[in-house]
């Protein structure tokens, strides 16, 4: 299985990443959330701390939120009163932020929502870490390409 490093530096995919964040950030990340988090978003933050690209499912771009950021969010009121169970990690850049809906049992699935519309606008754009991670840096056109259609 490749590691999230090799998947990132895949030639045909397109993304910026941060530097990576320290494993005292990570830990710090885990103790707000209070649960462990899924060993490939670890391992992604290992290897970027923030960045951005497209991302070959809805909603068709990526913005990974930087650990300090993300525990922000964490701790903030407003996000854990109206979204309960969904831990933001990500955005598209404009208005659909992106999460691990923690609401039910592990692996959470990833969802996109928009904070503005409320929970009645939540999708799930897929159902494991790992299969969003295949997603990023890869436009909508490369799963067509791919496929050979």
């Amino acid at each position: 299985m490749p590691t999230v490093q090799q998947i990132l530096s895949e030639p045909r995919r397109e993304w910026v990443g941060a530097s990576p964040a320290s494993e005292l950030e990570i830990r710090s990340l885990e103790k707000a959330v209070g649960t462990p988090l899924p060993c490939e978003y670890r391992d992604f933050l290992c290897v970027c701390n923030g960045g951005e690209g497209p991302l070959a499912i809805s909603p068709f771009w990526f913005q990974l939120f930087d650990v300090n950021f993300t525990l922000s969010l964490v701790r903030d009121d407003f996000y854990r009163k109206q979204f309960p169970g969904l831990f933001f990690f990500g955005s598209n850049g404009g208005l659909e932020s992106i999460a691990f809906d923690m609401r039910g049992r592990s692996p959470w699935p990833i969802v996109a929502i928009d904070c503005i519309a409320g929970l009645d606008s939540l999708l799930v754009i897929s159902e494991t870490f790992g299969d969003f991670i295949d997603a990023i840096g890869r436009g909508s056109t490369d799963d067509v390409q791919r496929k050979g259609v």
